[in-house]
């Protein structure tokens, strides 16, 4: 009897996709076949999503020497470039993703990201690559967002978070295939290139070789995407034409244009408010670019900072309902802060794993690459699909569910991390990589559900951005620059690594007092609150 119960949202679920389909299967407990054709493609898409997002990792080593670059910097490469930009227009995305098609902006955001890839190949120095980085990050704006708002119209709520560990399975195979890929290439590029019927291949850097090669698929997969049917027509947007609507989103989340914005919304009073935040952010960039001389990694920060805030303050007069069910939503906003702690340690630990072997433990390229990758595609793939039935399961009796697995995956990797610290051997290495990696990512399927049973409908496109790009820019903004930091100024990659775990505290607290409020948070609830600030239901 258990098997047919459905979530207290079970009115949320998709109508009828595509012609012909009984209106029984989409508004039932039954999706579609179209349903996993579309969850197939957004998952090989989000499998290149973090394919272009980590190859990076892997040919660090190579682009250090190359390029002649400090850890900071290659800190800020692996992190900062790339999710301050993706956070800044991902702020935006959200809103142009619930008004207009979200396959088609998906299928843009994948075009956009691969090519920029592909150019990543073409950079000569730090710039260059800082330049194309970012472009990765405006891509890959739109894919949570436009992804789990499709996926959470096409499937109904009882399947909501094995779906979604599905898609996000893509996210961690892509990350495992980013090294095995990498690591191929580079070990083997001068051999690779001479049956290539390209003129001068051979020319090419090893690294710059796996930008091209990894980034140019995508465009093809982006074709297919566009093709896709939306699950639901989307609502017409207030702002008109779909050029003004990207426009006006684009002004809420892109300085200066954000305080005519604000003006328009919120009066001078608002515009004050901003003003002050914006002189208080830039003293604090000026004052840590001065310590560090890190400027491009403190201005991008800082750029990041603002303009998340300053979206929830546009936000928080212009659609009330949806703000006090995001940012304004206690729930909502510890889970996320919790959800960056995990995902900032976690990452980091991802993120530097390929050049850590290389350095301290005098594996190959190659090696790294294979071992690396199989471990981490095993590991994550075990773990985002097992962890998103786990929830499901647990959340019919808890509805604290996330939150335990979030401690979960925030304390069960600490031994794990010792010992990879600790580790004389690859193997060694190796074996607790594995551990830490699954256990690690058991939280992700989860908390993304959270986040769609929060809100409404009609923002769940809004509500994936923001909680992605707060996420991301957090544990990848500061996570490996933080690491690499600590490892220029002490000399040591193992200390930078160790300083993340001053995190671990934090999160614990943060992802108890979201446990606290989840047990209130209710359909009924979350209604009630919409009503209370405007919502018309």
């Amino acid at each position: 009897m258990s098997e047919q119960v459905v979530s207290p949202s079970a009115d949320l679920v998709a109508p009828p996709i595509g012609d012909g389909e009984a209106a029984a299967k989409a508004s039932g407990t039954v999706a579609s076949p179209y349903a996993y054709y579309a969850l197939t493609l957004l998952a090989v898409a989000s499998f290149f999503n973090y394919v272009d997002r980590q190859i990076i990792s892997i040919v660090a080593q190579s682009i250090k020497a190359d390029l002649n670059l400090t850890d900071a910097q290659l800190g800020f490469l692996l992190g900062t470039a790339f999710a301050v930009f993706y956070g800044v227009v991902g702020i935006a995305i959200g809103r142009i993703a619930d008004a207009l098609s979200r396959t088609r902006l998906m299928a843009a955001g994948l075009a956009l990201w691969s090519a920029m890839t592909a150019l990543s190949g073409l950079a000569v120095n730090f710039a260059g690559l800082a330049a194309a980085r970012i472009g990765v990050g405006v891509g890959e704006a739109t894919a949570s967002p436009c992804s789990h708002s499709l996926l959470s119209d096409y499937f109904p709520p009882r399947n909501r978070a094995a779906v979604l560990g599905v898609y996000l399975l893509g996210n961690q195979l892509g990350a495992a295939a980013s090294l095995l890929l990498g690591g191929m290439i580079l070990q083997h590029w001068g051999q690779i290139c001479l049956s290539l019927p390209v003129d001068g291949a051979c020319r090419i850097a090893n690294w710059q070789a796996a930008f091209f090669i990894v980034g140019l698929p995508g465009l093809l997969l982006a074709v297919l995407i566009a093709n896709l049917k939306e699950p639901r027509p989307n609502p017409k947007s207030d702002a008109g034409s779909p050029f003004r609507l990207v426009v006006s989103e684009l002004s809420a989340a892109v300085p200066p244009f954000t305080l005519v914005k604000l003006l328009y919304v919120g009066g001078r009073r608002a515009v004050r408010k901003n003003l002050i935040l914006a002189a208080g952010l830039v003293a604090g960039a000026i004052l840590l670019g001065a310590a560090t001389h890190d400027w491009a990694q403190w201005i991008s920060v800082t750029i990041g900072v603002y303009s998340i805030t300053t979206w929830g303050q546009v936000l928080s007069h212009r659609d009330l309902p949806l703000f006090k069910l995001t940012f304004g939503c206690p729930t909502f906003a510890l889970s996320l802060a919790g959800g960056a702690i995990i995902a900032c340690v976690s990452g980091t630990m991802h993120m530097w794993a390929a050049p850590y072997a290389m350095r301290e433990l005098g594996a190959s390229p190659g090696q790294a690459g294979l071992y690396l990758g199989v471990a981490s595609a095993v590991s994550a793939g075990l773990s985002v699909t097992l962890s998103g039935l786990v929830t499901d399961r647990w959340k019919r009796h808890d509805r604290r569910a996330p939150m335990w697995m979030g401690l979960i995956a925030l304390l069960g990797p600490i031994p794990a991390f010792f010992v990879m610290m600790w580790a004389p051997d690859l193997p060694i290495f190796l074996a607790a990589f594995f551990v830490f990696s699954f256990l690690s990512l058991v939280w992700s399927s989860g908390f993304a559900a959270l986040v769609q049973d929060l809100v409404l409908p009609r923002m769940r496109g809004t509500a994936a951005a923001a909680f992605s790009l707060v996420v991301i820019v957090v544990a990848s903004g500061v996570g490996p620059y933080w690491a690499g930091k600590i490892s220029t100024l002490t000399g040591s990659l193992t200390i930078g690594l160790y300083s993340l775990l001053t995190l671990v505290p934090v999160g614990i607290v943060l992802l108890l007092k979201a446990a606290a409020r989840l047990s209130n948070e209710t359909d009924a609830a979350r209604r009630q609150r919409a009503e209370q600030f405007g919502e018309v239901l």
